[in-house]
């Protein structure tokens, strides 16, 4: 919709290897978990683990992680599932567009918060080819039902109140959507 997103790009690092001539690289794109955290440029070698194999890797930060100001971390009030979803396949988009990667090798990969955006992403869009959640949440409403009281009333800013909501919560939970 014309909003800026960030995200941390890392291409194929390995001075040993090299892919066919003429030919992009597969992508990995990571989401992190919170989901108001934020991926960080440092040392991580899972990251380092892909691009020493000849893939690239893009650590998103959609709308809604920190580190970028309020306005941007407000971005996911009441859009969980639906604004990291739309980065985390723009970034992938825009990098195959670019030709710094290639468009039928495209995965995702998340963990718990990450693992939900992942699963979404695979059940609402048809950019990624393979996926891998982590103790992702794939039903809100269970979530919402039988979480821990420090995160009680959190998903209530990121998705809507439960159980006033649920049709949404029903709607942005990729259990309901799979085949």
């Amino acid at each position: 919709d014309g909003r800026t997103s960030h995200a941390l790009f890392y291409p194929p690092a390995n001075p040993e290897a090299r892919g066919p001539e003429g030919e992009h690289p597969p992508l990995v794109v990571m989401i992190h978990g919170g989901p108001t955290s934020a991926a960080r440029n440092v040392l991580a070698l899972g990251k380092q683990f892909w691009t020493s194999r000849g893939f690239a890797v893009v650590d998103v930060n959609y709308g809604g992680s920190t580190g970028y100001g309020r306005p941007y971390r407000d971005l996911l009030q009441g859009r969980w599932g639906i604004v990291d979803v739309e980065d985390a396949v723009a970034a992938a988009d825009h990098l195959a567009v670019e030709g710094h990667v290639d468009p039928d090798h495209l995965a995702i990969r998340g963990g718990s918060a990450g693992g939900y955006t992942t699963l979404a992403a695979l059940c609402f869009h048809q950019v990624f080819k393979a996926g891998a959640s982590h103790y992702g949440v794939a039903d809100l409403s269970a979530l919402a039902a039988d979480t821990h009281k420090f995160e009680s009333r959190y998903l209530d800013g990121l998705v809507g109140r439960y159980p006033e909501d649920k049709a949404t919560y029903d709607q942005r939970s990729p259990i309901n959507h799979t085949d």
